[in-house]
């Protein structure tokens, strides 16, 4: 693990939007992220993309009436469709090798229009050699708290459509395992859980919503994923019940360090614990927001990393093992910015790495 050390990669989404959007994305990608390159989204480029419908594909009672989609438990072929899915999933979970249930992957792959760089990702990368392979999903929560049945109720709060939901994002993700693994034999596959409801958790929006609801459905994906010898992580770029996410089951959790440091430092005990354990923080170090990336250089990024790890040796965490467990991204996802302001961010990323493996590689 420790080429995962003051590594860096990106969250996912891109803005860029032209015709030729996704080999942009691509050639970037390869050029700034040899070591950790990640399969970009590109919401922009195409509204199949969004988060939440980029992974519907193949999921049980997916319908539509004009431009709105819902999950159906009423309709015909839906107890059929779960029928299959769970069988599926039992197939896939007790395999010893993803490749020995290939066949019944391919069925939640992830293909055009929803997703226009993956196939080209993975072309490119049998050409390379990276250490790790990033990909996503949305996250169970956000994923089933997003989503309706067919009478617009979140589909959370059916106990069917929440197990239809939590399955066919665990298949979705061990599809992208398995394809990494094809491309890249040697790379690690991190799979990142996109999860910004769960800062919700707790408000007047999901007041009978249990934390430890939640908890159980991250920690069934990261378990699934961990089986097959994936980093699983959990991405949050906003303030939240940290306890969720740090006793999830996860490798890595992943927070806007650039902001909420303080907020994730306050659950010291957890944090300190999920850190001896071999957890790792990916530190959101670099803000997507316009108004502070404008007035960012590599110095001032430098001194708000060091007053982030601050936050959290003042609370009795090793200095030295927290930049062991530690890597470096965005705070979140470039897709709401501009092309120019995405790409300063994301060499941020890149630079302050290099500065930081200098700066601390001949103590770790």
């Amino acid at each position: 693990m420790s080429e995962l050390t003051l590594n860096y990669t990106g969250i996912g989404s891109l803005p860029f939007k032209n015709e030729n959007a996704p080999q942009k994305a691509l050639d970037f990608i390869f050029n700034e992220f040899e070591s950790m390159p990640f399969w970009p989204q590109l919401p922009h480029f195409s509204c199949e993309e969004d988060m939440i419908f980029q992974y519907t594909q193949g999921i049980a009672g997916l319908s539509f009436e004009g431009d709105k989609y819902f999950l159906n438990p009423e309709s015909e072929e839906f107890f059929i469709q779960l029928e299959e899915l769970f069988f599926d999933y039992e197939n896939v979970v007790n395999a010893n090798n993803l490749s020995d249930c290939e066949q019944t992957l391919d069925k939640y792959a992830i293909l055009p229009p929803n997703s226009n760089t993956l196939k080209p990702f993975l072309n490119e990368l049998k050409g390379k050699n990276p250490d790790f392979v990033k990909g996503s999903i949305t996250g169970p929560f956000t994923f089933s708290t997003s989503i309706t049945d067919n009478e617009g109720k979140c589909a959370y709060y059916n106990d069917i459509l929440r197990e239809v939901c939590i399955k066919t994002l665990s298949l979705k993700a061990l599809w992208q395992v398995k394809e990494f693994k094809k491309a890249a034999p040697k790379a690690r596959c991190i799979i990142f859980m996109d999860e910004p409801s769960i800062s919700q958790v707790g408000s007047c929006a999901f007041l009978s919503v249990e934390s430890s609801d939640v908890v159980e459905m991250l920690k069934i994906i990261a378990n699934d994923l961990k089986k097959f010898n994936a980093l699983c992580g959990v991405h949050c770029c906003g303030k939240t019940d940290w306890e969720i996410a740090l006793c999830s089951g996860v490798d890595i959790v992943n927070f806007d360090a650039y902001f909420f440091s303080q907020s994730v430092a306050n659950f010291a005990s957890v944090a300190k614990k999920f850190i001896e354990n071999g957890g790792i923080f990916a530190f959101g170090i670099v803000p997507t927001v316009d108004s502070e990336i404008k007035k960012l250089n590599i110095d001032t990024l430098e001194e708000k990393f060091n007053n982030s790890i601050k936050c959290f040796t003042s609370k009795g965490i090793d200095k030295n093992l927290l930049l062991k467990h530690s890597f470096i991204t965005p705070s979140c996802g470039c897709g709401s910015l501009d092309n120019e302001g995405a790409i300063k961010v994301l060499k941020l990323a890149h630079e302050l790495s290099l500065r930081l493996k200098e700066r601390y590689g001949g103590l770790l």
